[in-house]
């Protein structure tokens, strides 16, 4: 028998689980329930002299393609970042094996940007998969959720060949 410890890990490593190559996949839902849009990401994440650098590429089901670059300090279990498009901070703390973080960004609605808050948790599932809820907020007021299921590359295992 496997010790729960060896499945379920009780800290997470920002580090360990983003530096190299990793996926995602996710979707935004409506505060009715409904999915709005879904999307992958190709992640690349290495440390320069201060901070994890997170290069995200986005593919959306509509066609559409974004980038994020976050930099990323983590001291103990205080974590905050920056991005192009995060106004201000993100900050938050990491609880054993969850990241509770907090940040402003602008979204693209239509043509134009539109400040929310996001509300974010991320929680490691294993060695090689973290899955992350965020609740979407402008003015206050629950607007949707984000929902995403990170993979590292190096454990995805390239499809069998067809017998």
């Amino acid at each position: 028998m496997v010790a729960q410890t060896e499945l379920f890990p009780d800290q997470l490593d920002l580090h360990d689980f983003f530096v190299g190559d990793s996926k995602a996949w996710g979707m935004v839902m409506s505060r009715a329930g409904k999915v709005q849009r879904r999307f992958r990401v190709d992640i690349t994440g290495h440390c320069d002299a201060e901070n994890l650098v997170l290069d995200e590429r986005f593919v959306f089901d509509d066609g559409e393609k974004d980038r994020r670059i976050w930099k990323i300090e983590h001291q103990g279990d205080s974590v905050s970042g920056h991005a192009s498009d995060v106004i201000g901070t993100a900050g938050g703390l990491i609880h054993g094996p969850m990241l509770q973080w907090t940040y402003d960004i602008a979204i693209k609605v239509g043509s134009r940007p539109v400040r929310v808050r996001f509300d974010d948790w991320m929680i490691l599932a294993d060695d090689n998969v973290m899955l992350s809820h965020a609740v979407i907020r402008k003015f206050g007021i629950r607007v949707a959720d984000v929902f995403i299921a990170f993979r590292k590359s190096d454990s995805i295992q390239a499809p069998r060949a067809a017998a």
